[in-house]
C-alpha cells in the first residue's frame, strides 16, 4: 500500500518541498534560457496540436507560465511545479509503511544526488511533464491492478494520453509495463482505457497526417545512421552521467537480484532494464541522447530507497555520494547563474548567448535576421530581443519547426540581415566580419531583396534511374511552386540553380548542376512545369546511389528540394 496521507504531509518532508521549490524558482528566474528552452518557447508562441520535434505538452506548459511571467521564470514555472509534484508522487508510490525522520532524510539525499531531478527541477524541456505524467500513470496502474473500477479505467487512459502528449518515449514505458504484466491484455477495461488514450491523442495524429508525419520521419528515419558501434561507449557514458554513475549500478543490481513481490515491482524492473537494453541496442544505429533515458530515474529512486534497510551498504553508499556530490551540484548550479567557472559550455549556453544576440540586434535594427542551420539562434534572438528571426537549413543540418512555419514567406523580398552559420570562401571575402565582445566572430550581410527556396518543389517521378558515367545525361522533372508568390529562376542576386546529388551510405559523393531550358525563367504560384534537364555526369563508382535534387539560390545552398530516389551508374 502507499504511504498514508499523514506521512505525505509530515513536517520534514514539507520543509524539503518548500526548500526545493524556492531553490528551483530562484534558479529558474535568474538563469538565462538555454537554446532548447528558447526553441520550445517559440513553440508556445504558435499554438498547435504538434511540432516538428515533439508533441504539444511542452508548448502548453510554457505558454501557461509565460502568460503569468514574461521572463525566464514564466518559461520554466511549470517545470518547477511538475518537479515538486513528481517528488510527491514518488514518495506516495513507495511501499514502505514508515514515516520516520531518517527515512525522509534518506529520500531527500537520494533525490538531491540524481542529476535527472536537478536538471529537470527547473529546465523547461518535454522531459519535465514526461516524468510527472509517467509517475501519474504508474499511480493509476497501481490502482487499476488493485481495483478495475471505472474511475481507475478512465484515470489510466487519461494519463497514457498525457504522457504521450509530453514525449513519444512514453510509449516505451507503456510497452514495458504491459510486458511486465501480460495479463493486462486479457482485461476488457484496459482496452477501454487504451481506446480512450487513442481518442484523446487523435488531434495530434491528425496534425501529423496534415503535415506529412514530420516527427515520425525525423525520429524513425532521418535520425538513423549507419551501423556504428562507436555510439555504444557514448551511450553508456551519458547514461551513467544522467542517472548518477554510483547509484545506477546499485539499482540495476537490485532489479536483477531482488525477486518482485507484486506486479508494480515487476513493472519497475522492466522499466529500468527495458529502457537500458532498448537504447543499448538502438545505439548501434542511433546516437542516443542522454535525456531519452530519464524515465529510468523513477525505478532507480524507488528501488534504492526501498532496499536501504535490507542492504546497509546501500545506505552508506548513498550518504557518501551525497556528501561528495552536494557541493559539486551547488557549485554547478550556482555557475549557471553567476559566470565564475572557465567552462566554455556554461559560457556559451547560459552567459554569452543573450549578449551576442543583442549585439546582432543592434546591427540589424528593424530588419528581420536570417540565420542558417540553427534552430537555436533565431529562437534565442527572438526571446531576448522581441524581434523576428528565421533559420534556413540544408543537407549539412536537419529539418526543424522553422521548416513548418511560414516564416520563409514573411522574409521573401524583404530587406534582411543574413547571418550564415558556416562561412564559405565567398562569404568570407564578401561579407562583413563582426567581432563579439568575447572575441568570437560572425559574418553578416544586409540584402535588400532577399529570396530563398527552402521547400520541396521538385518531383522525381521514377523510383529508380539509370545514368551513364562520363557522359551527358538527362532527367525529367516536375517543378512546382508551393509559395504564394512567383519563383524567379533568374533573379539578379538570388538565381536558382538546381543540382542532382548522389549519396551512398548516407554521405554525398558528388553533385552536378542541372541545365534548365532557357525558356524557364519564372514559375507562378501553384503552377507545375515538366522539364528535361541535362547534366554532365563525371566519374562515379559503378554502384547504386540515392539521388535527391537540391538547389543553390545565390549564397544559399543545398536545401533538399525533392524526395530521394534510387539510381544506378553504368560505365
Amino acid at each position: 500500500m502507499s504511504y498514508p496521507l499523514k506521512y505525505l504531509s509530515s513536517r520534514p518532508f514539507n520543509i524539503f518541498l518548500i526548500i526545493w521549490t524556492i531553490v528551483n524558482l530562484v534558479q529558474a528566474g535568474f538563469t538565462d534560457l538555454n537554446n532548447d528552452e528558447a526553441y520550445y518557447w517559440m513553440y508556445s508562441q504558435y499554438p498547435a496540436w504538434g511540432y516538428f520535434d515533439h508533441p504539444p505538452m511542452i508548448a502548453m506548459m510554457i505558454r501557461a507560465g509565460y502568460w503569468m511571467f514574461h521572463n525566464e521564470l514564466g518559461v520554466r514555472l511549470f517545470s518547477v511545479v511538475f518537479s515538486v509534484a513528481s517528488l510527491i508522487l514518488i514518495w506516495s508510490l513507495i511501499d514502505k509503511p514508515a514515516g520516520e525522520k531518517e527515512n525522509i532524510l534518506f529520500f531527500i539525499m537520494l533525490a538531491a544526488i540524481l542529476p535527472v531531478f536537478n536538471i529537470y527541477g527547473f529546465i523547461a524541456t518535454p522531459d519535465s511533464p514526461l516524468i510527472f505524467f509517467s509517475l501519474l500513470f504508474l499511480l493509476a496502474y497501481k490502482r487499476f491492478v488493485r481495483n478495475e473500477s471505472l474511475a481507475n479505467t478512465l484515470f489510466i487512459g487519461f494519463t497514457m494520453a498525457a504522457m504521450i502528449y509530453s514525449k513519444y518515449h512514453a510509449a516505451l514505458l507503456i510497452i514495458f509495463v504491459i510486458l511486465s504484466n501480460p495479463g493486462l491484455l486479457k482485461k476488457p477495461r484496459f482496452y477501454i482505457s487504451s481506446i480512450l488514450a487513442v481518442i484523446l491523442f487523435l488531434p495530434h495524429i491528425y496534425w501529423q497526417f496534415v503535415n506529412d508525419f514530420p516527427s515520425f520521419r525525423y525520429h524513425l528515419v532521418d535520425w538513423v545512421s549507419g551501423l556504428n558501434p562507436g555510439n555504444i561507449p557514448e551511450y553508456i557514458g551519458n547514461l551513467l552521467a544522467i542517472q548518477n554513475p554510483f547509484i545506477l549500478p546499485l539499482a540495476i543490481w537490485l532489479a536483477i537480484k531482488k525477486r518482485p513481490e507484486n506486479s508494480f515491482d515487476r513493472a519497475l524492473s522492466f522499466i529500468l532494464c527495458g529502457f537500458m537494453i532498448f537504447f543499448l541496442l538502438a545505439s548501434f544505429r542511433y546516437r542516443i541522447q542522454p535525456q531519452w533515458t530519464v524515465l529510468m530515474a523513477i525505478p532507480v529512486i524507488i528501488l534504492i530507497f526501498r532496499s536501504a534497510d535490507l542492504h546497509p551498504f546501500i545506505g552508506k553508499t548513498v550518504r557518501w555520494v551525497f556528501y561528495i556530490m552536494l557541493p559539486l551540484i551547488i557549485l554547478l548550479r550556482s555557475a549557471l547563474i553567476f559566470d565564475f567557472l572557465p567552462i566554455s559550455f556554461l559560457k556559451d549556453e547560459f552567459h554569452d548567448y543573450e549578449k551576442k544576440v543583442k549585439e546582432i540586434s543592434q546591427v540589424a535594427g528593424d530588419r528581420p535576421v536570417v540565420f542558417t542551420n540553427s534552430y537555436q539562434d533565431p529562437s534565442v534572438y527572438t526571446f531576448y530581443t522581441g524581434k523576428f528571426a528565421h533559420s534556413l537549413d540544408n543537407l549539412d543540418y536537419r529539418r526543424t519547426q522553422y521548416d513548418l512555419w511560414d516564416f520563409e514567406e514573411k522574409i521573401h523580398g524583404k530587406e534582411v540581415l543574413y547571418v550564415p552559420h558556416w562561412p564559405t570562401t565567398y562569404i568570407q571575402k564578401n561579407f562583413r566580419k563582426y567581432r563579439f565582445f568575447n572575441g568570437d566572430s560572425v559574418y553578416m550581410k544586409v540584402y535588400s531583396d532577399f529570396r530563398s527556396l527552402q521547400k520541396e518543389c521538385v518531383i522525381l517521378k521514377e523510383k529508380h534511374y539509370t545514368f551513364s558515367e562520363k557522359s551527358t545525361n538527362s532527367i525529367n522533372l516536375d517543378i512546382y511552386n508551393p509559395y504564394p508568390y512567383s519563383i524567379d529562376i533568374k533573379h539578379h542576386e538570388f538565381p536558382v540553380v538546381f543540382q542532382i546529388n548522389f549519396f551512398r551510405n548516407g554521405k554525398r559523393e558528388e553533385r552536378w548542376n542541372l541545365q534548365l531550358p532557357d525558356s524557364v525563367s519564372q514559375i507562378n504560384p501553384g503552377d507545375t512545369i515538366s522539364v528535361d534537364c541535362h547534366f554532365d555526369l563525371g566519374e562515379l563508382a559503378d554502384s547504386t546511389y540515392k539521388i535527391v535534387i537540391c538547389s543553390e539560390t545565390g549564397v544559399l545552398y543545398d536545401p533538399f528540394n525533392s524526395n530521394f530516389s534510387d539510381a544506378t551508374i553504368k560505365k
